[in-house]
């Protein structure tokens, strides 16, 4: 944090307050600096300094060490040589590697969609899904972007089993750590709205095979896109 001085402790107070009801000190540290983290508050390369976030959280520095330390367990801080605690840059081998992974569980999210969600959420899921073509006519990226999130949430809610809803959760919030953004390729934005129209379309009618595959190959796509992203970002 020190990198960055006090552009955070503001940003840090309000993700604070949101998470406020997680528990005990070392809950609401562990779910803020992960949400600051997965929305980009913490970025690529800050480092992350005991002392400063507690303060900046108005806590004792021991439940942000504990916090902390299981972050770094989760792989979304890393312990750098002479720097400490920092948030790392992601490797275009990691990309790919979240990615591979990424479609592997959301295949089976989406296979689980279709055996086991409820008509209740099926209707969540078509809501979000117009809200998001609403929103891809306005041009409204960032609407597009927080709707695709909340798809992904309903998709993953869809299964019964906790684990895959958390694995999943953890993956995509390190993506907030790429500092990519892959509705940058050329046609991403109404081709990522059309892909999730479809996998929709797979989990209402029940189509279970259907609905894996076009959760499988909506992340390859978003892997290519993200490359796109990835090649652009290192041309500056």
């Amino acid at each position: 944090m020190s990198d960055t001085g006090d552009r955070l402790r503001s940003d840090l107070a309000a993700l604070r307050e949101r998470h406020a009801r997680r528990g005990g000190a070392t809950e609401i540290a562990y779910w803020t600096i992960r949400d600051a983290l997965r929305t980009g508050i913490l970025r690529p390369g800050d480092r992350l300094i005991e002392v400063e976030l507690a303060a900046a959280l108005d806590m004792s520095r021991t439940p942000v060490r504990e916090a902390l330390r299981r972050l770094e367990a989760e792989r979304l801080v890393e312990n750098v040589p002479r720097r400490g605690l920092v948030v790392p840059a992601i490797t275009l081998d990691d990309l790919v590697d979240i990615y591979e992974i990424r479609g592997a569980l959301e295949g089976l999210a989406a296979r689980r969609a279709a055996q086991r969600m409820s008509a209740a959420e099926i209707e969540a899921m078509r809501q979000t899904v117009e809200r998001m073509e609403r929103a891809l006519a306005d041009d409204d990226l960032e609407a597009v972007s927080e709707l695709s999130r909340q798809f992904h949430r309903l998709l993953r809610g869809g299964s019964p089993d906790g684990r895959l809803p958390t694995l999943l959760s953890l993956l995509m919030d390190s993506y907030g750590l790429l500092g990519l953004h892959e509705f940058n390729a050329p046609g991403r934005l109404s081709a990522a709205v059309a892909e999730h129209r479809a996998i929709y379309e797979a989990v209402a009618a029940r189509d279970e095979e259907r609905a894996e595959r076009l959760a499988r190959e909506h992340s390859h796509n978003a892997l290519q896109a993200q490359i796109f992203a990835h090649h652009l970002a290192n041309d500056f």
